[in-house]
């Protein structure tokens, strides 16, 4: 207790400004503050008259109390110090605020004591992030108010008990909890929790079996007296659950022998397994961090959780956090558009500690002079002119570095971002040898775990993991790093391991970079180490840069932005040669890697490409219309500077025939320069195809850049609802150079007066041999002028697809009127248009003349049945020159099959392909069987989408281990029994021209008769 006598630093101006109740409530509450052994040291009458006018809410006497404080600590720092034989250099002022806090810990009880210490231990961690916190701690509010019990904007009611935040490293989870538990400390969570406790999965992970309580209450024994106190107010408790992804559960561990008794002694994972799954604290309130990786484990225990993605830095935090740092405003957005134009690093700056690299980096080349625009090219660049700039040239700190690099690989190759005193001691490696790391912030020492240190971010730990492989080995050094259990060059950049540890993929780029041999002279110069002379080599007998190395598209991507990184134009030409064909989804992120590449692929034949959107806002975040815009020009602005470099290829590559965009969205600036090059004479492109791409215009600007083309050949056109694609079409059908066979025109939307007009351009073109028209509604003014062009003396249109253009059974009629007198229509796909058995009345009539040259008729899905089927079998019994039909997807029932069967076994039967999914039953197999044996003509028949069963394939089998003229049979077998087996193999022996597809196609997606309407 503090007597009134026991205060005798001058109190007498203070004490006058009290009334004489204000006087003994003053004097009563100076008798109930204690003085803890704690707070010896500081200046503990003056503290306590402070905290007792903060009790009778005279702040501005207890401010002037601090005054005095702040002046006698600041004579006393400048007051010799050579009787404590510390320097005035060594003695550091001392916060008031700082004094006050730890003189009212003494005065607390245990749970206040335990929120004071929290309040202590989560504020430095909240204020320790490097370089100027401001923009961390916005992006914290902002993903705080996204949490229903910190939000005080949410309705009152309940809510989901289990909050996920997930992210990949270094978005801001951990700082985000941080500063839910300092909230907490500070009263300022909407919820009222009693209690929270914080659990980081990184030193769980190392405790061995334990209870519950011990788990929880390890670090404070204060509270050991009250924990069956505390647990049984589970209602009143928040869990903070940190780094789950860094528990290091084996399968199954989480929800293994799950127990609600908090005594029990039990593995970690068992502990937390059994309060994320509400058997252990079922009313507990929990916040658990992860990164991507660890989410599935996390979908299995947690209880109807709510996700939320932590994105890091929006575009706005990284450029207010640019302004802040240079200062110079100039200097500032200079740095920041070099980091925006390289979009692989601007997404990493969405982690707050790569902007800091980034900063740090550039604004030290401007200070010299230096050009930064250079260093932002790649990320390999950034990161090694950043470990470069933190060292002077010529320090020899090979040993450190090695050391250094090597710790970064093991952590990597075990998932974990954290060194502990045992990793340092396995790898040889001294705490000396890593001081000079931690006095740059490249490595950090853990405010949680204590002996552990973390490097300051991901990217930097996968950058010096590159560096391990890509620094020459010691004579004694086992070159596959057996002895320190991680994989070698090989290994890293295999798809099984990037796919067991994606951690991996970053550092297998940043490997590709360092194979660059500037950079190697680089960090050659600046540590005095040497760069394996093999590490090029290596990497061009990986996997990934072979041609079995990237059968998918991710594989291909992987090795584009690999190749991108080195900046090697050899090493990018020796690994390039290999592609003949290329596909690929572009956004933002793979434009600069693809265009580098791209110039670098002299055999390539093929492309096919997809430009799409990258996202850019979080998925908590709703995108406006103008949002929308916004990142449509933005990825405009990221795409332009590399976009002409991909599209020369059309002009420079004299072997690229083919060229795909599907389903993109080109801005008028892309349209323009795709259509500058496809227009060059230098073009030998042959084939264009345009699907669903966006704004409809660019079908137009493409048919603009087509006038006058002589090398395209093949031309499809789909999916655009604009009407002004076809005048365009028609000026190139009518140039007298179009050198079109191939027209394809989908889903076009076009007026009546518009299809007048292809109907004449059609008319008067002499080079078009297919036309596909699928999808669009011609409606019957727009049939009959293309009737009326196909029945033209001088139409040469050999093959035609009407497919799903609303065409009935009246248009059969006008349509067999141009089977008698084209002369050269030999194909005709009439699919998915309701004709009905009247139209193919009209068509067979039509069919009957022997002027008739049609070979190939599809009636796929026609709602045709038995009585067309007597239609088209009476003219299969009569010499035709139909040679292929396509029945699919019609019910033409029991009575259909059977007259097609004995029209198959006429003489005069001169079909060679039959496309019949038709649901035939296993009983109609017998006419089948019948028809096969006496037919002379038939080499092609589809059975694929009848339900044959055993039986009905039984029948067929035995009927086909005689020869015969049939060389290809498609069934569909659903049970492939020992006989069928035994039958098939008989089969192969006495008819070994047959082969027997077995294989299951959707018919909706891929209809066999489809390839005859492409040339």
């Amino acid at each position: 207790m503090v007597s009134s006598t026991e205060v005798n630093f001058n109190l007498q101006a203070l004490l006058e400004q009290l009334s004489q109740d204000e006087l003994s409530k003053f004097k009563s509450l100076l008798r109930t503050v204690s003085l803890g052994n704690e707070v010896q040291k500081i200046p503990q009458k003056e503290l306590a008259t402070i905290q007792v006018f903060e009790k009778m809410h005279r702040v501005d006497l207890s401010e002037r109390v601090k005054d005095e404080l702040r002046g006698e600590q600041k004579l006393a720092s400048n007051a010799p110090a050579f009787s404590s034989g510390i320097t005035r250099k060594e003695r550091e002022p001392v916060d008031v605020e700082e004094m006050l806090e730890r003189f009212k810990a003494g005065t607390l009880d245990n749970e206040d004591r335990y929120r004071f210490i929290l309040k202590t231990k989560f504020r430095e961690m909240w204020q320790s992030w490097p370089g100027d916190s401001k923009e961390v701690h916005v992006m914290a509010e902002r993903y705080r108010m996204l949490i229903p019990f910190s939000n005080p904007r949410v309705l009152p009611g309940p809510f989901s008990h289990t909050v996920v935040l997930h992210s990949p490293a270094g978005l801001g989870k951990t700082t985000l909890a941080n500063k839910l538990m300092l909230d907490w400390t500070e009263d300022n969570l909407i919820q009222k929790f009693k209690y929270a406790f914080y659990l980081s999965c990184r030193e769980l992970s190392r405790l061995g079996p334990c209870s519950f309580a011990e788990m929880v209450f390890r670090d404070w024994p204060e509270l050991q007296d009250d924990i069956p106190h505390i647990l049984a107010q589970a209602q009143k408790i928040l869990f903070v659950i940190d780094g789950f992804d860094e528990l290091g559960a084996p399968p199954g561990a989480l929800i293994q022998d799950i127990c609600g008794d908090w005594t029990q002694q039990k593995p970690v994972p068992v502990l937390l397994g059994s309060l994320l799954k509400r058997k252990m604290l079922p009313k507990a309130t929990l916040l658990v961090t992860t990164r991507p990786r660890a989410l599935r484990d996390l979908r299995f225990v947690a209880e109807q959780p709510i996700y939320i993605r932590v994105e890091g830095f929006l575009e706005s935090d990284r450029r207010a956090y640019f302004l802040r740092h240079f200062g110079d405003e100039d200097q500032a957005m200079r740095a920041f558009e070099l980091m925006r134009s390289n979009a692989a690093l601007f997404q990493l700056g969405s982690a707050p500690a790569v902007c800091w690299i980034v900063c740090t980096t550039l604004k030290l080349q401007m200070e010299k002079g230096e050009d930064p625009a250079p260093t932002c090219l790649t990320s390999t660049g950034l990161f090694l002119r950043f470990l470069c700039s933190q060292f002077p040239q010529g320090a020899q700190l090979w040993g450190a570095l090695r050391a250094l690099s090597l710790l970064a690989a093991q952590g990597l190759w075990a998932q974990m971002s954290v060194l502990h005193g045992e990793d340092l001691e396995s790898a040889g490696v001294q705490e000396s040898d890593l001081r000079l790391f931690l006095d740059r912030d490249i490595l950090r020492q853990d405010r949680v775990s204590k002996g552990c240190y973390s490097f300051i971010h991901l990217s930097f730990q996968q950058f010096l993991t590159a560096l391990f492989y890509a620094l020459e080995k010691e004579e004694e050094e086992d070159r596959d790093g057996h002895a320190w259990d991680i994989g070698n060059v090989q290994k890293l950049l295999s798809r099984e391991e990037r796919l067991k540890n994606p951690d991996l993929i970053q550092a297998g780029r940043f490997l590709f970079g360092l194979a660059n041999e500037k950079r190697v002279k680089e960090l050659e110069a600046t540590f005095g180490c040497r760069m394996s002379p093999e590490i090029k080599q290596e990497l061009l007998r990986c996997d990934i840069s072979r041609k079995n190395g990237h059968s998918t598209m991710a594989d291909l991507k992987e090795l584009l932005c690999c190749l991108y990184e080195s900046q090697e134009d050899e090493l990018v030409k020796e690994v390039m040669a290999q592609f003949k064909e290329i596909s690929l989804h572009l956004n933002a992120v793979d434009m600069a890697p693809s265009s580098f590449c791209f110039k670098h692929c002299p055999n390539l034949q093929k492309m096919s490409l997809q430009v799409i959107k990258k996202e850019t806002l979080p998925e908590n975040v709703a995108a406006s219309e103008s949002n929308a815009e916004a990142e449509r020009s933005q990825d405009d602005q990221d795409m332009l500077p590399f976009w002409p470099d991909l599209c020369s290829i059309f002009g420079s590559n004299k072997d690229l025939m083919s060229l795909e965009i599907n389903n993109s969205f080109l801005s008028a600036s892309l349209v323009k320069i795709l259509c500058e090059q496809i227009a060059s004479d230098n073009c030998h492109l042959q084939r264009l195809v345009f699907k669903n791409v966006f704004p409809a215009d660019a079908y137009r600007n493409l048919c603009l850049a087509l006038r006058g083309h002589k090398t395209v050949t093949h031309l499809t056109l789909q999916g655009t609802d604009q009407k002004d694609v076809l005048p365009a079409l028609c000026e190139v059908l009518r140039h007298p150079e179009c050198n079109l066979r191939y027209l394809g025109l989908v889903s076009c939307s076009a007026t009546t007066q518009q299809w007048a007009d292809l109907s004449l351009a059609l008319e008067a073109n002499r080079s078009l041999m297919c036309v596909n028209l699928s999808d669009n509604e011609l409606l019957d003014e727009g049939a009959k002028l293309l009737y009326t062009t196909l029945r033209h003396p001088k139409c040469f249109l050999q093959r035609l697809s009407l497919e799903n253009c609303h065409l009935t059974e009246a248009n059969c009629k006008d349509l067999a009127a141009v089977l008698v007198v084209s002369r050269e229509l030999t194909h005709l796909c009439l699919a998915k248009n309701s004709l009905k058995d009247t139209g193919v009345k009209f068509l067979c009539e039509g069919l009957s003349y022997p002027e008739c040259k049609l070979q190939a008729l599809v009636l796929w899905n026609c709602d045709i049945t038995s009585d067309g089927c007597c239609s088209l079998a009476k003219l299969l019994q009569e010499k035709s020159s139909l040679s292929c039909l396509d029945l699919g997807l019609n019910h033409i029932g029991v009575t259909g099959v059977k007259v097609l069967c004995e029209a198959l076994s006429k003489p005069l039967c001169n079909l060679r392909c039959l496309l019949w999914g038709c649901s035939i039953p296993p009983f109609s197999c017998e006419d089948l069987c019948s028809a096969l044996s006496c037919n002379q003509s038939l080499i092609t028949l589809d059975l694929g989408q009848n339900p044959l069963g055993s039986s009905g394939v039984k029948m067929l089998f035995q009927t086909l281990t005689r020869p015969g003229t049939l060389q290809t049979l498609r069934l569909k077998i659903d049970d492939f029994n020992d006989e069928l087996h035994k039958l098939l193999e008989e089969i192969k022996e006495n008819n070994p021209q047959l082969i027997i597809d077995t294989e299951k196609h959707d018919p909706w997606k891929k209809r066999p008769s489809s390839h005859d309407f492409m040339i």
